[in-house]
């Protein structure tokens, strides 16, 4: 009867006409531009009642215009003529969306007010989604309580849901209820990027402290082959780091295996790769509970078929907790700024004029463009500013903070732009940035200034933030408004229509706003209409992409040892030794079939026979060759041969290959001996440019511990042409590009197959001696009290002016914390960002 009364509604053309004149009414209104206006003093009450029925329907848009109009409605008139407090609470409760009732003081207190039956139908429905986990009770939304009660099953569970769907709040509920004091339990959580890594560590410890529960060891550095592996532990890394400590600890398993940003297995050779560390993780653990979780996908059955598991659950959110309004901005004239501005609602709907304003500002250029429309519509709001790429986000970020220098910083502001001083550089433009409540946010910026940051937006010291593409990555940072013109992906690639969905899903604030507002500046003119295309993506894993759709490239990979690939076919490279190693282990069959292909088809057919081709060329192991899992097989045959040959010479000869420490004398001519081998038999280089001994000079500062900012410095000094500005872009670059990934690629090759040659000619005795480059190039570190402080949960700047303090060198973590709660923390002379964050860690 009910769904009946909603389709009557919903076929009521003057209902949506009202609706429409209250959705552009509380626009008008929160803007700040036009005249709310045109609505009649009944019209509040009778769209509350049509937002109440249209609350119960089954049918998705129903429930998603209610929401819409009821808070529109309210947020125009409050409860100046109606008790539209009242009647909004009534319609979320009935949506399950409980957790918006507490975005406003008078709806979250309601209830009281609310009739008898009312009252009842709401504590009713509550119950029936109410949980309970450490002695504490808590209401969830539909799609909350369907995802609790398959983790509490023990089920494996593939998800797709927006960023304010809530699932965060679940998981961590679920660790906290899964890792009681007692249990001895492993969890490993995957994340794509290091950045994720320290927001997901802070976020689950956080958890365990605000429930008072002893917070289970969190793990975010690989472990050491010698070091032991401890109980109640939650490993917070990316598939990289889980990839490393696989192969140092042959016994470590996980009874609980979390992918977040699931999707990313189509990502190239780090989805393959992410896809192998899976599939390795249940291998050594079949019981093992599985979670895929990713914003939108709409072939959730991808995971159950691509790992071998026929009991996945499947299920998708897609009704957000916080809606979104796509509002267009037309430059009229560019000279003097004149804007029409234009809803079209979610996005499915026609435009509908606003309002017209002039900026009184040139608006002829992009940049302008987002400087001043954001400006003018996004004041005393929180605003994201999607850039194209570091220098157009720090060229953004500048001239909006010009255009709010009046503004005085606060105290957290000036310690923020003592951070960015500290832990980048004093000529790093953030630091005066962040001083006006403005900041710019990329990929290659050090985690720990970009997890203040994302603090100091959260908490609305930031109110204005320039994002690029990283902000796609899975960052939870919501704002209330998305500014976009012509956006970009890469290269002058636009926007894909499901990045852009993405991207539009973190404007608006659960608990703060009921809605957001993305901006589409000049929308006319994009490239690509992103409107107009799917919200949800098909998942094609990277792995069978390389098999299927570039076969005859990865057939003569396979088949030509001497075959140098290029840089963009580092997927290729990766899929070869997958395959390879499956080859050789027996579970190639296994492999093909899962994406796709049977083992009589021609292309199985194909590549098992180049496999056995390759086979008669390369002698070193499987299970040697898989540790380096994205360098072919015929390049680290070649390696392993240079280094056999070189052993072979006598002791002296082996024990030169074994690398320096980085404090060691002589540690750059070791280092760079061997970029040089891997630059000419990996890469294929040109070595006459001597590009392996400028990356070897950064790689031994960086591992030694030496600080960003006198890193630039020498930068600076060598390319005095350049702008400070471009110089520490670089440079960051430069750590995180070929320091971070290209150098810990090859000295993780290097090693690998040096402990294989050595253990292989006799020479075993040497291997205890070989230093962890792949570890210390991935934390910019290598005296062990600094990796211990790192492993803590610090960042390198902290553990960095920390380990400057410590006499000891030696110390394990346990240690390295005890170091820490022995000593007064205020007089270890840290800047106030830094004091905080050894504060936080000393408190566990």
């Amino acid at each position: 009867m009910i769904q009946s009364l909603a389709d009557q509604v919903w076929g009521n053309p003057k209902f949506h006409a009202a609706s429409k004149r209250v959705e552009l009414a509380w626009l008008s209104k929160d803007i700040g531009i036009g005249t709310p206006g045109g609505i009649e003093e009944c019209e509040p009450r009778r769209l509350m009642q049509a937002a109440a029925i249209l609350a119960c329907s089954t049918n998705d848009d129903h429930r998603r215009s209610a929401f819409r109009i009821a808070t529109c409605a309210y947020e125009l008139f409050g409860t100046e003529h109606y008790p539209l407090d009242q009647a909004l609470r009534v319609v979320l409760a009935r949506l399950g969306n409980f957790p918006s009732l507490e975005t406003r003081a008078q709806v979250k207190e309601a209830l009281s007010s609310l009739p008898f039956s009312l009252a009842a139908e709401e504590i009713n429905s509550v119950d029936a989604r109410t949980i309970e986990f450490n002695e504490r009770r808590v209401c969830l939304t539909d799609f909350q309580y369907r995802l609790w009660t398959n983790l509490t099953a023990r089920r494996r569970v593939a998800l797709a849901a927006p960023t304010s769907a809530g699932k965060t709040f679940v998981l961590q509920a679920y660790l906290s209820s899964l890792l009681t004091p007692s249990a001895s339990d492993s969890v490993v959580y995957i994340v794509p990027t290091r950045a994720l890594i320290a927001q997901v560590a802070d976020d689950v410890a956080k958890q365990f402290r605000d429930l008072n529960l002893p917070t289970p060891n969190i793990v975010t550095v690989p472990i050491e082959a010698e070091a032991e592996l401890l109980g109640r532990t939650i490993y917070v890394m990316t598939q990289e780091r889980v990839q490393l400590i696989l192969n140092s600890h042959p016994h470590f398993n996980a009874s609980t295996i979390i992918v977040d940003e699931a999707h990313s297995i189509a990502d190239g050779s780090r989805g393959i790769l992410l896809q192998w560390v899976v599939d390795e993780l249940l291998a050594r653990n079949s019981n093992a509970q599985a979670l895929f979780a990713s914003p939108t996908i709409r072939n959730l059955d991808v995971f159950g078929r691509l790992f071998g598991l026929p009991d996945v659950a499947q299920f998708s959110s897609i009704e957000p907790t916080v809606a979104q309004n796509f509002v267009t901005v037309e430059i009229l004239s560019a000279t003097n700024g004149k804007l029409v501005i234009q809803t079209m609602g979610d996005g499915s709907q026609p435009a509908h004029e606003v309002a017209r304003t002039q900026l009184n500002q040139t608006t002829a250029s992009r940049i302008d463009k987002l400087v001043h429309v954001s400006a003018a519509l996004g004041r005393n709001q929180s605003n994201i500013v999607y850039a194209n790429g570091p220098a157009e986000a720090e060229d953004i970020a500048i001239q909006l903070a010009d255009l709010l220098s009046d503004r005085e910083p606060s105290a957290t502001q000036l310690g923020l732009a003592e951070l960015a001083s500290e832990a980048v550089h004093p000529q790093f433009v953030l630091a005066e940035c962040v001083k006006r409540g403005v900041a710019f946010h990329y990929s290659n910026i050090p985690t720990q200034i970009r997890r203040a940051i994302e603090s100091a937006a959260a908490s609305g010291e930031i109110d204005y933030l320039v994002c690029t593409s990283t902000l796609l990555q899975g960052v939870n940072l919501p704002a209330k408004n998305i500014f976009m013109c012509l956006p970009e992906k890469g290269r002058r690639k636009p926007l894909e229509s499901t990045d852009f969905w993405n991207l539009s899903g973190r404007a608006g604030r659960l608990r703060r706003e009921f809605q957001g507002n993305i901006f589409l500046i000049d929308y006319d003119h994009w490239k690509k209409k992103p409107l107009d295309g799917p919200k949800d993506s098909v998942v094609v894993p990277a792995l069978e992409t390389s098999i299927r759709e570039r076969e005859s490239q990865l057939l003569d990979m396979i088949g030509d040892s001497k075959r140098v690939s290029r840089g963009d076919e580092l997927d290729l490279e990766t899929t070869f030794v997958r395959l390879y190693s499956d080859h050789k282990l027996g579970g190639l069959l296994a492999t093909l079939e899962r994406v796709g292909l049977h083992s009589d088809s021609t292309q199985a057919i194909a590549i098992s026979k180049a496999l056995g081709s390759a086979e008669l060329n390369v002698s070193i192991p499987a299970q040697i060759i898989r540790r380096t899992p994205n360098i072919s097989a015929h390049k680290q045959q070649l390696l392993f041969d240079r280094l056999t040959s070189t052993i072979k010479q006598g002791p002296d000869a082996a024990k030169a290959l074994i690398p320096k420490h980085p404090r060691e004398p002589g540690a750059f001519d070791s280092y760079a001996a061997i970029l040089k081998l891997c630059h000419e038999l990996i890469l294929g280089i040109d070595t006459t440019r001597n590009l392996h001994r400028f990356h070897a000079v950064v790689a031994v500062k960086w591992m030694s511990g030496l600080s960003l900012p006198q890193i630039i410095d020498e930068q600076i000094r060598r390319n005095p042409k350049k702008t400070a500005r471009t110089t520490i872009r670089e440079t960051l670059d430069l750590i995180e590009g070929q320091i971070r990934f290209q150098a810990v690629r090859l000295f993780g090759c290097y090693h690998n197959l040096l402990v294989y040659a050595l253990q292989s000619s006799g020479h075993a005795d040497f291997v205890s001696s070989i230093p962890s480059l792949p570890l210390y190039l991935e934390i910019g570190a290598s005296d062990r009290t600094m990796i211990s402080f790192i492993s803590l949960g610090l960042s390198r700047v902290a553990a960095m002016k920390l380990n400057e303090q410590a006499a000891r060198k030696d110390m394990d973590v346990a240690g390295a914390k005890e170091w820490l709660r022995s000593r007064p923390l205020e007089t270890l002379g840290l800047s106030a960002l830094l004091l905080a964050e050894v504060q936080s860690i000393v408190g566990q």
